[in-house]
């Protein structure tokens, strides 16, 4: 399957498959991407898995991530790592998606960037620490 940056190409996938049938996609992709004020997307690796059922195509996530943040307590800039697992369904020949599905596009492609920095975005804590007993900033500037 020919991949595009965000997107997969399952044209091959559903002309050659019947229901049931499962694909692997590896992605590994460095990044740099703002997700709000405080944290920078670096790098995405994991796997997607697809599954062909008679109207849609399920596909399961599995996502390790690298990001830039600030820690909330001592202000200094490092990195969060973390996992996200969640699932999407990518309906199959319709032009109007329904509630919590996707479509597959007219090009046989389905978008996987946007689902993704969804989950990831929600994954990241509100106040993350640079360390669990990070004391915050020092009430003395020398220190």
């Amino acid at each position: 399957m020919k991949q595009e940056p965000y997107k997969i190409d399952v044209k091959d996938f559903l002309a050659k498959g019947r229901v049931g049938d499962r694909s692997d996609i590896e992605i590994n992709e460095k990044l740099n991407i703002q997700l709000d004020e405080e944290n920078v997307l670096r790098e995405i690796s994991g796997k997607v898995t697809l599954t062909l059922l008679e109207t849609e195509i399920l596909a399961e996530f599995g996502i390790n991530y690298f990001c830039e943040t600030i820690c909330a307590r001592c202000l200094k800039e490092f990195e969060r790592q973390g996992k996200v697992k969640f699932e999407r369904g990518y309906l199959i020949g319709r032009r109007i998606p329904e509630e919590d599905k996707l479509l597959v596009d007219k090009n046989f492609q389905i978008e996987i960037g946007k689902p993704a920095l969804e989950e990831i975005t929600l994954d990241i804590p509100m106040k993350p620490l640079c360390d669990k007993s990070c004391k915050g900033l020092s009430p003395n500037p020398k220190h």
